[in-house]
């Protein structure tokens, strides 16, 4: 989340281009996109079948695509190769000034929705980098929905619906993933405001808000995340829990000799490893890029604390039988939670585990990408390593 501007320049600087030059060379690809609210590879990921749901709403207390309101989701002939302008479209971005607001907004959209709507604030954006906006904003609205497949695919889940004696339609099941990720963006926003009424520092400490326990988080794509369509991505969707049944998560396997390697395998990190690289790569060194590697950085402790939060809910002493660091134990094993708060010697420790497994897994990233690697100093792993023990220090105070 962000300013479209910086978006588009920083993938211009990626691929050696003006931002002029990037968008154009994207643009023609905006005839292989169709625009989906059922995607057939969320249920079997060799089916290419999808549709895009225009009917009229039901009503009568039915949850259908038509009866709420969703954001289509968008499917790319010829696969990955020609998705970046694509991807663009369906990423959010926040009209906040400062990257501590965006990242807080609840109102970011989709650039695909700011162009429809045709708002000032895409416009202003637009034209910032000397690129024409009515023409663009034309041909992304001649992007059109997909047709009705033909027939369905044997490999996909069959009904046979009765409709009278002697008579019945034959009907495909197909992932909604235009509500799936509408209730996953619904997820998101909430637990983004309770951690604000949470927080002593914000306007809203101490408002009301809800919470989603036992959400469970299902991935799709497995490496390849965005072969399923664009809007997906290695975090995955949120799913609530059934009554009955109760959907439990995937059983955990438990680190064995160091919590960052044995857990946090560094691909499920591919996004923010790639906005990462091209931030080590941009020339300009100020305060704004100082904040955006903050921004970034952050990012990885927060997916970070949340496997570890989840360690922390477990029996006590599940740590004796591994061979975890004294410090790693500390911070995981509900078995020392009085000793986490009131000694705090092991944050500085764990917080340098956590910068070597960035640095490693940024090394890896370069590698599978076959980019260039940044070579990284001790100065920059002790950053990363500072940025988590604020974290972690504040976790310690508020107990």
């Amino acid at each position: 989340m962000g300013s479209i501007a910086t978006y588009i320049a920083d993938k211009a600087v990626k691929k050696k281009q003006t931002p002029a030059e990037w968008i154009q060379s994207n643009l023609q690809n905006l005839e292989r996109c169709r625009a989906v609210s059922h995607i057939a590879r969320y249920t079997n990921p060799d089916v290419a079948i999808s549709i895009h749901d225009n009917s009229q709403p039901v009503g009568q207390g039915y949850l259908t695509t038509a009866d709420i309101t969703t954001e289509d989701d968008l499917v790319v002939q010829g696969g990955a190769a020609y998705m970046a302008f694509a991807s663009f479209l369906v990423g959010k971005f926040s009209q906040k000034e400062t990257a501590e607001e965006q990242k807080a907004d609840l109102t970011a959209k989709t650039a695909w929705q700011y162009f429809r709507e045709d708002a000032a604030f895409i416009r202003k954006e637009i034209e910032s980098l000397g690129i024409a906006y009515e023409p663009l904003r034309e041909k992304i609205l001649e992007i059109q929905p997909q047709e009705l497949p033909q027939q369905t695919d044997t490999r996909l889940r069959q009904v046979y619906f009765p409709t009278g004696e002697d008579a019945y339609h034959l009907l495909t099941v197909l992932s909604p993933v235009s509500m799936m990720f509408s209730l996953t963006d619904r997820i998101e926003a909430a637990s983004r405001f309770q951690r604000r009424c949470r927080d002593k520092k914000s306007e809203n400490y101490g408002e009301s808000h809800c919470i989603f326990p036992n959400i469970t988080r299902a991935a799709f794509g497995g490496s390849q995340p965005q072969n399923m369509s664009c809007r997906n991505t290695s975090l995955g969707i949120d799913i609530l829990p059934s009554q009955p049944p109760i959907l439990s998560g995937r059983k955990k396997r438990l680190p064995q000799r160091n919590f960052f390697s044995d857990s946090l395998y560094w691909r499920r990190f591919n996004d923010m490893l790639s906005n990462l690289d091209t931030l080590f790569r941009d020339q300009r060194h100020n305060l704004e890029m100082r904040e955006r590697r903050e921004d970034i950085i952050l990012d990885f402790v927060e997916a970070v604390l949340y496997e570890a939060n989840h360690l922390q809910t477990l029996p006590a002493d599940w740590s004796k039988d591994t061979e975890l660091s004294d410090e790693q134990a500390v911070w995981l094993d509900a078995a020392y939670g009085s000793q986490r708060q009131v000694d705090t010697d092991w944050i500085w420790p764990v917080c340098l585990d956590f910068a070597r497994w960035l640095v490693n897994a940024y090394k890896k990233f370069c590698c599978y990408e076959k980019l260039q690697e940044i070579s990284l100093s001790d100065v920059e792993m002790h950053a990363f390593a500072s940025t988590m023990e604020d974290v972690l220090k504040q976790e310690v105070r508020e107990g």
